[in-house]
């Protein structure tokens, strides 16, 4: 038997109408060789010690229905000449994984617990929990929420905004339809209004079903409840909460009349104002976002010109059109069910007494006459399994029931809407019953892309404007193999796993005032970073910490990311660096008259010089103890400088004032993408002595610095000026003829104040305007790092060999960091 759906009656030929169905029940070291000999060096933690070896010269190792109703099988209520309702069983089969879609940029990506996750994480995780609920019971009972990527969703919901945010939370759906049972199962807990309008009223369920019920239950029914152990199955957005608005509906037949102008107008005054109602309904802070109608007017638009829709159709156009509405309700229509339909062969598509439905009714189908409609209208046609039975997605196509694209394909997608499973509220054996049924329509189909936009209102924070999210929804659509028939599949079939992703390349809008200007003013998301310099430890890390920046992607969709996760650490010297300064000559004989040619590592010292690290430094002294030098990097890093030094023969006290220019650093610091470029200009003095006490000289050096950085192109508007300083005290002593020992304690170059500004894109509005938010981070590390060294060296072969230990504290000047043992070992020959 075939309970009749329901169908609003019109003064023309036409009818509205809705479905038809029936139911039943570390560590590393390394030996370099540098020209003068052999260095190596190696870095300890707490936790690991590294044997070192002295080799040869030379490196050795390393070590280390809408528009006319829909059918519909009900499988617990049929009438009552009927068996007892049957529970349906689940599909002998689990959806299939959807495509995947592709991957954001290499980067971290925010969790909703502030943590953060790497992309291939990201995806790892959100597989593993797609595959959890997909495993779901009631998820298992919907084979078409595989087929859409609805698990792939859930799980983006789940690891963006909480495991126990549920999808589609905090938007409404809004439906169009005959009523809703406020007491169904698959609706307990959730947050229903019903108005009802034009003489409608509460349905009993007594003498025909529910299709608002059936209709609301695909887009957010919930996942768990009484009916998931025989069968009921789950909502797309289960967390959306519903504002049903009851109309009078009447039954559709599988007649095919297309409705007449005149009946179009007569009902337009009535049309309009169901429209309007509902369009304009708040409940405190809720309004309707999406307006799901799963009914309409049979007719399919090829049939009715724009001039004959004005004249017919006025009011109802214009309470669609929304003018004025600053952001549109969006309007997912079902394109109808009349293929196949009988009809007389005068009727254009009816040749041979069976409607062809080329294209959407004329509801669903208006955009295409209609410019102000677009934007914000789609049209859902309907898709079946490839099997009889329902329970093999993977291989849809289009329903013989359903209405095709057409000549609307633009406005229009696909979704399943065969052998959908509903909630179900009617009668059943002479009483009435809650129970779910299996059905199939357009009207069914409707109601996954609703279920699917409001996931991504929720996901994407309501920074989306409607015409945004439709153009997300069609452009994500799937429209490889069979669907990339535009005639008969429009823009695709629905693909929410891909609507959820970002899509192109994410950029940063950094100087962009709009999202449409991102892609002149923005920053290439996967090309962001900022290095920092060693004197920096720390203090911007920990500044920026719980800050976030949002990209924007291909289609303007904001996604959004821990800023923290963009700063690599402060890095110390390099290895070789460090080796050479721990080989360096005495500083006397660095003093001597005469030019000289070094690294400028060797005369670093863990003060300012350290910034042209690897460069060339060459030296002038002349008799009187005057120095001057210039230096200057080979590297993609340019700093260049010189200083002026005096050290009298025999003076316990020097001095040394200099200048460092960085083309693209500041203290070292690099920025990329989305940072901009950095550069600086550094003054420092540096003052020395030393005394000689018995068999020790003592002696102590200082440095002070100013730094005038520049910031330009990036998030950074703008840094302070910039104090340093580095210091050490030493002591040095020849313990016999051949072994020198010295000691020393010392701190390496560190940031002591400064501020940076910086104006971080946080969101966008619906207009597409950037949101940005300004904040001053401190630049000076959250501790200081404190040097304990100690060195032996002899004479070996006609060179001098030299071990040594440093204990460092707070290394990288951070309070974060362990102590670290570094051993260093080196022989030095002159040629």
């Amino acid at each position: 038997m075939v309970i009749a759906g329901q169908e609003k009656s019109s003064a023309g030929a036409g009818v509205k109408g809705g479905f038809e169905g029936g139911c039943g029940a570390d560590s590393s070291c390394s030996l370099v060789h540098a020209g003068r000999g052999v260095r190596a060096i190696f870095l300890l933690n707490r936790t690991t010690v590294c044997a070192l070896l002295l080799c040869a010269m030379f490196v050795l190792t390393n070590c280390g229905g809408g528009g006319g109703g829909s059918r519909t099988r009900p499988q617990s209520a049929v009438m009552p000449e009927t068996q007892q309702p049957q529970p349906s069983q689940p599909p002998a089969q689990p959806p299939q994984q959807p495509q995947q879609p592709p991957s954001p940029p290499s980067t971290c990506i925010t969790l909703h617990d502030g943590t953060c996750a790497s992309v291939a994480d990201f995806n790892d995780r959100a597989a593993q929990l797609a595959r959890g609920y997909a495993d779901h019971p009631t998820f298992k009972n919907q084979w078409g929420l595989g087929s859409i990527g609805a698990e792939r969703a859930h799980a983006h919901v789940n690891l963006l905004k909480g495991e126990n945010a549920a999808p589609g939370s905090g938007v409404t759906i809004g439906f169009i339809d005959d009523g809703i049972d406020l007491e169904h199962p698959m609706f307990a807990g959730k947050t229903i209004t019903e108005v009802f309008i034009g003489g409608a009223v509460d349905q009993t369920g007594e003498e025909r079903y529910s299709h608002g019920t059936a209709v609301a239950s695909v887009a957010a029914g919930i996942r768990d409840h009484a009916l998931h152990e025989v069968g009921g199955p789950q909502g797309v957005a289960w967390g959306a909460d519903i504002a049903m608005f009851a109309i009078p509906l009447g039954e559709p037949d599988n007649t095919y009349t297309p409705t007449s102008f005149e009946g179009l107008s007569s009902s337009d005054a009535k049309t309009a104002e169901e429209f309007n109602q509902a369009l304009s309904w708040r409940d405190g802070g809720r309004r309707v976002e999406i307006l799901n109608l799963s009914f309409g007017y049979k007719g399919i638009i090829d049939g009715y010109s724009e001039a004959d829709l004005r004249a017919n159709f006025l009011d109802t156009i214009a309470a669609m059109a929304q003018a004025g509405s600053a952001d549109k309700v969006i309007l997912v229509w079902a394109a109808g069910n009349s293929n196949g339909n009988t009809c007389e062969t005068s009727i254009p598509n009816c040749g041979t007494g069976s409607l062809n439905a080329v294209s959407p009714s004329v509801f669903a189908g208006l955009p295409v006459r209609i410019p102000e409609l677009r934007g914000h209208t789609i049209a859902v046609v309907a898709l079946g399994p490839s099997d009889e039975t329902g329970t093999q997605p993977g291989s849809e196509t289009i329903a013989d029931f359903s209405n095709r694209c057409g000549i609307a394909a633009d406005f229009c997608i696909a979704a399943p809407g065969h052998e959908v499973r509903v909630a179900y509220f009617g009668p059943s054996r002479g009483t009435v019953v809650r129970t779910f049924a299996s059905g199939g329509g357009t009207s069914l189909a409707a109601p996954k892309v609703a279920g699917g936009l409001a996931i991504m209102k929720q996901l994407f924070r309501d920074q989306l404007s409607s015409e945004e999210l439709v153009t997300r929804l069609f452009e994500t659509a799937d429209d490889s193999g069979v669907f990339s028939n535009r005639g008969i599949y429009g823009r695709g079939k629905l693909d929410l796993a891909a609507a959820t992703h970002p899509v192109g390349v994410l950029e940063v809008p950094v100087a962009a005032t709009n999202v449409a200007s991102t892609y002149q003013a923005g920053r290439n998301l996967s090309g962001t970073r900022l290095s920092l310099g060693a004197a920096f430890g720390g203090g911007f890390g920990r500044s920026v910490m719980g800050r976030e920046i949002m990209a924007i992607d291909d289609l303007g969709a904001p996604f959004w990311y821990r800023l923290e996760d963009f700063v690599a650490p402060a890095k110390g010297p390099a290895v070789d660096s460090r080796v050479r300064g721990f080989l360096a000559s005495s500083p006397g004989e660095s003093r001597k008259p005469g030019v000289r040619v070094r690294r400028t590592s060797s005369e670093a010292d863990g003060g300012h010089l350290t910034l042209a690290e690897g460069g060339l430094m060459a030296t002038f002294t002349n008799r009187a103890g005057i120095s001057a030098s210039v230096f200057g990097t080979h590297e993609e890093r340019e700093a260049v400088g010189g200083a002026l030094g005096w050290r009298p023969e025999g003076s316990p006290l020097g001095l040394r004032l200099g200048w460092i220019g960085e083309d693209e650093t500041i203290l070292g610091g690099e920025g990329h993408g989305a940072f901009g470029s950095l550069a600086a200009d550094t003054a420092f003095v540096r003052v020395e002595g030393d005394v000689l006490l018995g068999a020790w000289r003592l002696g102590a050096d200082a440095e002070w610095g100013s730094v005038r950085p520049r910031a330009r192109g990036g998030l950074i508007d703008d840094v302070s000026a910039i104090s340093t300083s580095a210091f050490a005290v030493h002591a040095r002593a020849a313990v016999t003829d051949e072994d020198v020992v010295r000691f020393s304690v010392s701190q390496p170059l560190r940031v002591e104040d400064g501020r940076a500004s910086l104006t971080l894109p946080v969101a966008r509005t619906k207009y597409g305007a950037i949101q940005h938010a300004s904040f001053a981070p401190d630049l000076a590390p959250d501790e200081r790092q404190i040097d304990l060294a100690a060195t032996w060296e002899r004479t070996l072969a006609d060179g001098r060999l030299r071990l040594g230990v440093v204990w460092s504290h707070n290394p990288g000047h951070s309070n974060s960091s362990e102590p670290q043992l570094t051993f260093l070992a080196g022989w030095r020959r002159k040629f």
